[in-house]
């Protein structure tokens, strides 16, 4: 299999969550994180957005992100710092 990253990716395992508006957010693991990427991974994947809010719980960081891929429970979305 040929490897399309441009950047690697950094393994996190960290909490997260994506707002879903300004009422409503659903708690996520982010996976893995990469220069301009995210993969995140949660029960309800199919309820998020094309375009969603990432908030990781351990680092005072939110990130836009634009869905690249799905895969069950597992989302792939470029970031760009909100």
């Amino acid at each position: 299999m040929t490897e399309r990253r441009v950047h690697p990716r950094l393994r996190l395992e960290m909490p997260g969550r994506i707002c879903l508006d300004e009422h409503r957010s659903l708690s996520c693991l982010v996976y893995d994180q990469s220069e301009g990427g995210v993969r995140v991974t949660l029960p309800d994947a199919d309820l998020i957005p094309e375009t969603f809010l990432l908030e990781l719980n351990e680092a005072p960081a939110f990130f836009i992100c634009q869905t690249v891929w799905r895969k069950g429970e597992e989302i792939g979305a470029q970031t760009r710092a909100a």
